[in-house]
Order: structure tokens, then sequence, then C-alpha cells
């Protein structure tokens, strides 16, 4: 009995995804996705709160996830004192690995969370990247500078997530990172 329950779990995780990816959690129909996943409505109530229970179950650990990483990062440029070129190489293997368990889940915090409990994810994604880049680029940053760091910051993430949007092979995605990263952060020292 278990093992159905976890089916249908899944089978509605599944069709939440696909609905708020699509429809953004606004758009989104319960009614929809309980008939993407083969359940009765009733039913779905029966393993989330409606809506934003489901979203929760769905993006709630990408949401904590990424986060957490980009933290990490800093400590981890704090102990090995990385040149910046590094850092965003360690940053983007930690974004694809990011993406490769949570790529749904961050596509739809990005795009689809417009009014929900998680509309501040970009803001906060955002913030922690650029706290990476006045760190590693201005240390001592003028207002000019901090502004500027602000700006490729988010050129950087939006990049990043046009890459994910694309849907693209695995190997394709990791190539086009490191492609991102060479043409913001080759040389960055000079240019700046």
């Amino acid at each position: 009995m278990q093992y159905k329950k976890k089916l249908v779990n899944d089978r509605i995780l599944d069709a939440g995804r696909a609905e708020y990816l699509k429809n953004g959690f606004r758009g989104g129909n319960i009614a929809a996705i309980a008939t993407a996943a083969g359940v009765p409505v009733g039913n779905l109530y029966r393993y989330f709160d409606g809506k934003a229970g489901l979203l929760d179950a769905i993006v709630k650990p990408a949401y904590t996830e990424l986060p957490k990483i980009i933290r990490k990062l800093s400590t981890m440029d704090e102990e090995n004192n990385f040149s910046i070129e590094e850092l965003m190489a360690v940053l983007a293997s930690q974004l694809l690995q990011i993406f490769d368990e949570y790529g749904k889940e961050v596509l739809i915090l990005v795009d689809k969370c417009a009014t929900t409990r998680y509309d501040d994810f970009n803001e906060i994604v955002a913030k922690l990247v650029l706290e990476l880049f006045l760190n590693k680029l201005y240390p001592e940053p003028s207002a000019v500078d901090g502004v500027m760091a602000e700006l490729i910051a988010k050129a950087f993430l939006s990049s990043i997530f046009d890459i994910l949007r694309k849907n693209l092979p695995r190997e394709t995605t990791e190539e086009m990172f490191l492609r991102v990263l060479k043409y913001y952060f080759f040389n960055v020292q000079e240019r700046k």
C-alpha cells in the first residue's frame, strides 16, 4: 500500500511541476494537475494542502538549497582564496549540480512564483551572487564599483537562467555555462 501512495504522490508532484512550469502558480489549475496525475481532485487534497501546499512540496528544496550552496561557496572562498575565475568555475559546477536535481523547480522559482511566498527567490540569489562579486572584484567598492558589480551579477544570473530555460542536454548546458563564465570573468581583474 505504501508503494502505491508513493507512486501517487510522485505523479501529483510531476503533474504539478509541469503545470506550474507551463502556467505559473497563479495560472496553475488544480483540476488539471489532478487529471494529469490520474487522481480525483479530492484525492490530491489528501496528499497536499491545495495549490500552495503542492507548490511548497515542489519548490521549497530548491528555494533553500541554491542560496545555501552560494553561501557555502563564500566560505570555501575565504578558506581557499580562489581567483574570481576559479570561484566562478566552482559556482558553475555547483549550479550544474543543483540544476541536475532541481532544474524545473529553479525555473518555477525564477519565472513562475510571482506573488507567492517564494517571489523573493531572484532577489535572494542575486544578492548572494552580488556579495561574492563584491568580495572578489571590489573588496573596497566605490559607488560606481557597487553598481558595476550589481549589473554584472544580474547579467550573469540572467545568462545562467536563460541557459537553463533552453532545456539543452547536460553536456551542452555545461559547455554553455563555461562559455558564459569565460565571457564574464576571463581576465576580469584587468578589465575592471
